[in-house]
């Protein structure tokens, strides 16, 4: 019998209600939607990252964390990456750095998943970075040469007949840059592309 099924069976068996304790334990918790948007914080939560429940996870973090955060967060969304316990630094609204250690499992729907239950396991003083470093993008060499023509504002179109694939096959390349980058837009992967070096040159994007 699955653990959830016996868990549900066993807080019926008692008359215990789970959420509310939730709520009351003293660990920091929350949920996340697939978008990484902050749908949940318990009160210990709530106190370590006041008025965060609404935002997007990304807006919380120290700026030198967003990018791998939001790579590892797509990649995970595509059940691509295995959920594993993680450090990350939180950015505090003085302009600190806070420390944490995270564990955090999927929620699915079905085989589909929809968001993310995490724990705050530790807590700590991060050192201050003046000059943050992102990790290069581990992109493919097909991926390289779409990265390489979204500089120069191609357009879909214009990429397929330049590289003899369909449109379909471009913009499944596209898309794994934009994974790979942790971007959002095809704008935004070429911004990420010029800060990391993968692109040396000005372009513009075109829609």
């Amino acid at each position: 019998m699955p653990r959830t099924t016996n868990l549900a069976r066993q807080l019926e068996a008692l008359g215990g209600e789970v959420h509310g304790a939730l709520e009351e334990v003293s660990v920091p918790m929350y949920v996340l939607d697939r978008a990484g948007k902050i749908r949940w914080l318990n009160d210990a939560a709530q106190a370590l990252m006041p008025e965060a429940t609404g935002k997007k996870f990304t807006e919380i973090l120290a700026p030198d964390q967003v990018h791998p955060a939001r790579r590892h967060f797509a990649l995970r969304m595509l059940d691509r990456e295995r959920f594993t316990d993680h450090e990350t630094v939180l950015q505090t609204s003085d302009g600190g750095r806070h420390g944490i250690e995270i564990s955090s499992v999927p929620l699915r729907k079905g085989q589909r998943i929809v968001g993310v239950f995490g724990v705050i396991t530790a807590q700590r003083a991060a050192p201050t970075r003046r000059t943050p470093s992102v990790p290069a993008a581990a992109l493919t060499p097909r991926q390289h040469e779409v990265l390489h023509l979204l500089g120069t504002g191609r357009t879909t179109q214009q990429m397929a007949d330049q590289m003899s694939l369909s449109p379909e096959t471009v913009r499944n390349h596209v898309r794994g840059v934009l994974v790979e980058l942790g971007a959002q837009s095809r704008l935004e992967a070429v911004l990420i592309a010029h800060r990391q070096g993968l692109l040396e040159w000005p372009g513009e994007l075109a829609d």
